[in-house]
């Protein structure tokens, strides 16, 4: 698995149906609206990083996107590392 952040920018007076259709993807877990110069952040999981860069390429396409911003990409399996190196109980005090 791949989890990936993007930020998208849309044709004004197409935010709304951007946002509907984003928020049907499954690949697209998480839509924040966002104000500035662009409309969206996304956070999206695939299978791997072409279906990611297929998802992107279709949501490019259809969703009248201007502008994407930086992707950042990382392997799901890194996140059950962080987890458990987190994971240790915070020793009592006194």
């Amino acid at each position: 698995m791949v989890i990936g952040l993007t930020m998208i920018k849309v044709r004004p007076g197409n935010e709304k149906s951007a946002y509907w259709d984003l928020k049907s993807r499954p690949e697209v877990k998480e839509v924040f609206r966002l104000f500035g110069e662009y409309n969206f952040f996304l956070v999206m999981q695939a299978q791997g990083i072409s279906r990611f860069n297929q998802t992107l390429k279709e949501i490019q396409e259809e969703v009248k996107v201007v502008k994407t911003g930086p992707v950042l990409l990382t392997d799901d399996s890194a996140h059950d590392k962080i987890d458990s190196a987190t994971a240790d109980p915070v020793p009592a005090l006194g």
